[in-house]
């Protein structure tokens, strides 16, 4: 059965932000240099954005700030309409459990649990994704089924093996329903299809775009393959973007 979308669109239609940085500034260390500056990012709801840069162009910069992993020097992030900068390490902890999926580029499942408890695991850390799931299926164990069976995984042999006995396809495969359970607002996928031929890649990609579309969910995708760019509806240049890159002078 087919639940309303958790994640509405402002009134008449207008798509409200999922990000929003502004006047950013970033080091890693008080006396490091600057990594990133940007000026402005904007990304809304239900966007699939592809996001491309060399290496040193700020990628996993930017990804640990929109999970509030860290937090900038100046300026803003805001995910959902809250600046991240100005919550503490705990609370921006919860939040990301509640509104950020995570498709890690080594997928980091847990490998003492089963693939069916690794899926599971972003309800056990979260209410609202657990309420979710619940609305969606039923259950948090149907609602990972499903997930499961839309990327080809719910095999009865497979549920309760351990996640390490399974081949890197489908460790990914499983790190993207765990991402996506409870319907995150924001799901960041980091080089996940490093691992894949290219014909591995495309399919898995335009799975990820189903349920995100069915979720409601915005994504942010990483990755140097730029033969999938052109399935995103649009691509952000970090390199571009970054002003260290562009203005060498913005890192001293």
């Amino acid at each position: 059965m087919m639940h309303p979308n958790p994640h509405p669109e402002l009134p008449g239609g207008e798509s409200r932000p999922i990000v929003a940085i502004k006047d950013l500034v970033f080091r890693w260390d008080a006396s490091g240099p600057v990594v990133m500056a940007l000026d402005e990012l904007c990304i809304t709801s239900g966007e699939h954005v592809f996001i491309e840069g060399p290496s040193g162009s700020g990628k996993s910069t930017l990804l640990s700030l929109l999970a509030g992993v860290t937090t900038p020097l100046r300026g803003s992030v805001e995910v959902l309409g809250k600046g991240l900068e100005q919550l503490g390490h705990v609370e921006r902890d919860h939040y990301r459990a509640h509104h950020v999926g995570y498709i890690f580029q080594m997928f980091n499942l847990i490998p003492y649990l089963s693939m069916l408890d690794n899926v599971l695991l972003p309800c056990r850390f979260s209410a609202l994704r657990q309420d979710r799931a619940i609305q969606r299926s039923g259950r948090v164990e149907d609602e990972a089924l499903r997930l499961l069976d839309h990327l080809d995984m719910a095999h009865a042999e497979l549920l309760a093996r351990p996640v390490t006995t399974l081949s890197v396809g489908q460790q990914q495969r499983v790190a993207a329903a765990r991402a996506l359970m409870g319907s995150p607002e924001l799901l960041i996928a980091d080089e996940p299809t490093s691992s894949l031929d290219a014909d591995r890649r495309e399919s898995f990609v335009r799975l990820l775009f189903n349920e995100c579309r069915a979720a409601g969910s915005t994504l942010i995708f990483v990755s140097h393959d730029a033969a999938l760019e052109g399935l995103f509806d649009r691509t952000i240049n970090l390199a571009a973007l970054n002003q260290v890159t562009t203005r060498p002078e913005v890192a001293r």
